[in-house]
């Protein structure tokens, strides 16, 4: 029975994938002669700015790509964001020690999401997946720059120290000079504060007219969760592998705009009836077996059915023994609300009292079900 539940999880991990590829949102694409084309695009919800997207012309079509080099840009309708083609010269800055400041520069053409934009001036963002580092652009008419933000490391009389190049805030001070009552001090180096401070500057500057596009200002959504299921781990004797009834309770918070895949979540099991040799006597005692989880995961795809998975340090405790793993988690979502999930099915890089405690060791699989605390709850 135990095995055929496994089989039914990974068959559903699997269904979940393919709904999560098929998450085909409409849209429109711009061409590179300016004709806009109404399509349906695979929305991914990008951290790292896309050279290419894949599209459909209709649901019933094939799929097919589309890059940055070929198009202007693309929309999506439902989650109103835009996004639009550049050809960057990025710097290059690694962990070395550098005598001077780094110079190595590289070059991408990539679909920019435009976060802010009015009648002179758009804010963009972009992240390169040649080294994960997070940038914002500015265009003002013909001209496109960087808000140069940066660190490197420089030694200086044997000592390492890193070296915090932020000329992002002179290039907000130039920007904004032209209006003089205009005094606010250039922000942090992320999208809202930046979209606030040049919402802020457009609203001194033109009193009377509205911004043509601004990204939702979205937060970080909480969840509580009501958690049962199997628990197999003995974790006094890991061949016991028998089912023990498991509830939990467990919050989660779901991080915001390019990140909003991405999650950490703390939790706590309990299985009761579990078997364990009292270390004296040798004689078998009832126990429980308690768990408190600490983990950060990602969901895959955009649909309304994601697979995901999770890693993190799991505390196992029951009257003999407590041991503390690294452990991962993988499942199946749905609406980030209702959640198949198998965890700590593997003890990764540690030991767990046992010396021949084996890489694989026996599973929770569990039925979670969220509450949003900051959103609307309306799962069906």
């Amino acid at each position: 029975m135990f095995r055929s539940f496994i089989l039914s999880v990974i068959l559903l991990l699997n269904t979940g994938y393919v709904f999560a590829q098929s998450a085909f949102q409409k849209g429109y694409i711009v061409k590179s002669a300016g004709d806009t084309l109404a399509c349906y695009i695979h929305y991914q919800d990008w951290s790292d700015s896309p050279a290419e997207i894949r599209i459909k012309r209709d649901l019933t079509q094939k799929e097919e790509s589309i890059s940055a080099v070929s198009y202007k840009a693309f929309y999506i309708e439902k989650a109103n964001q835009l996004y639009k083609s550049h050809t960057l010269n990025l710097l290059y800055v690694s962990e070395d020690v550098y005598e001077t400041k780094p110079d190595t520069y590289f070059q991408q053409t990539l679909f920019l999401q435009q976060l802010w934009s009015d009648q002179k001036i758009s804010l963009y963002y972009a992240r390169s997946d040649k080294d994960g580092r997070i940038r914002f652009f500015i265009e003002e008419g013909p001209s496109f720059y960087e808000l140069i933000n940066y660190s490197f490391y420089r030694q200086k009389e044997g000592q390492n120290y890193r070296v915090a190049v932020q000329e992002y805030k002179q290039q907000l001070e130039q920007l904004t000079a032209d209006v003089a009552r205009f005094s606010m001090t250039p922000p942090l180096y992320a999208s809202r504060y930046l979209i606030k401070y040049l919402q802020t500057y457009h609203d001194k500057k033109y009193t009377e007219e509205p911004v043509t596009f601004r990204l939702k200002d979205e937060k970080s959504t909480f969840y509580v969760g009501l958690n049962a299921g199997l628990e197999r781990l003995n974790i006094s004797d890991l061949s016991q592998g028998k089912n023990q009834a498991s509830v939990g309770v467990s919050a989660r918070v779901n991080f915001p705009q390019n990140h909003q895949q991405m999650y950490a979540k703390i939790a706590f099991h309990r299985a009761s009836k579990i078997v364990v040799l009292q270390e004296e006597t040798r004689r078998p005692v009832d126990s429980n077996l308690k768990t408190i989880e600490i983990l950060a995961g990602q969901y895959l795809g955009g649909g309304k059915i994601q697979p995901f998975y999770n890693v993190g340090l799991v505390i196992f405790s029951n009257k003999i023994a407590t041991t503390g793993i690294l452990t991962p988690g993988i499942g199946v979502s749905f609406k980030k609300r209702l959640e198949l999930e198998v965890s700590h099915f593997s003890r990764l890089f540690f030991k767990m009292g046992q010396e021949e405690a084996p890489f694989l060791i026996p599973p929770r699989i569990s039925l979670n079900y969220y509450i949003k605390l900051n959103g609307p709850n309306k799962l069906f």
